[in-house]
């Protein structure tokens, strides 16, 4: 016996807005959440908002497209605060020495095969005859800035104070130094060798940058504190170079 079609249409309106709940959860794509997480978190979310005056349901649905975007910009925002939340708890809070450490697995190699650059330094910047960088290329510098500051590398190398230096390259697997931080990975600017064998790392911020770059910032100085003296970390501004004299002295 068939069941009549009014009730068929009474059991699907019966929670309209649970269907609706329903819809966005399908349509909300996110590996890092399980589904009874997202149907708990996205119902809520949705009850807060059809308790608000003018807003129902019809309109709800009208605007179910727009909901999702609210609803996936709303779940990003939450975990970039939870990761960094947890990134902080992690590396920064007391007992932090007893988690990390620096190995020799995670420093850099200067391999003399690894180096490919997507564009090489062009002199555009000046004719400085760069001796002491490790490879015959040189990536391309991100601004007269950080050339003069490889000028000041290269003397330093010629002083005797670093062996050699290498423009660092983002993203080249097998040729890229990095550290995680809490929203990707940091590539700092240059590394360097030092006589004891030490690795430098040398990140250039322009003065309106340096506020946004504390967490490169401290994340660098962290790890050249857990690495027992086998790495350095210096972070300049505004061309104030005798910061990194200071750091090899």
């Amino acid at each position: 016996m068939g069941v009549p079609n009014r009730a068929i249409a009474s059991c699907a309106c019966a929670n309209p807005d649970k269907l609706l709940a329903a819809w966005l959860c399908r349509n909300l794509p996110d590996p890092y959440t399980t589904h009874a997480s997202k149907r708990a978190f996205v119902s809520a979310w949705l009850s807060r908002l059809l308790a608000k005056e003018g807003f129902d349901l019809a309109r709800a649905n009208r605007q179910k497209f727009l909901l999702r975007k609210l609803l996936e910009d709303r779940i990003r925002d939450l975990r970039r605060v939870a990761v960094g939340k947890a990134y902080q708890e992690f590396f920064f809070s007391e007992g932090h020495e007893d988690r990390i450490g620096v190995g020799h697995d995670f420093t850099y190699h200067f391999h003399p095969d690894a180096y490919s650059p997507d564009r090489d330094y062009d002199g555009r910047y000046g004719e400085y005859q760069f001796r002491h960088h490790y490879y015959p290329r040189i990536g391309d510098f991100d601004g007269e800035e950080e050339y003069l500051l490889a000028c000041h590398l290269d003397g330093l190398a010629s002083k005797g104070e670093i062996r050699y230096w290498v423009r660092n390259l983002v993203r080249k697997a097998g040729c890229s130094f990095f550290l995680h931080s809490a929203t990707g990975r940091f590539y700092p600017d240059f590394l360097g060798l030092l006589p004891d064998e030490a690795i430098l790392i040398v990140e250039n911020k322009g003065g309106h940058l340096w506020k946004d770059a504390e967490e490169d910032r401290k994340i660098g100085e962290l790890w050249a504190a857990m690495s027992d003296g086998r790495c350095r970390f210096v972070m300049v501004k505004e061309k104030q170079w005798g910061w990194i004299d200071d750091e090899l002295k």
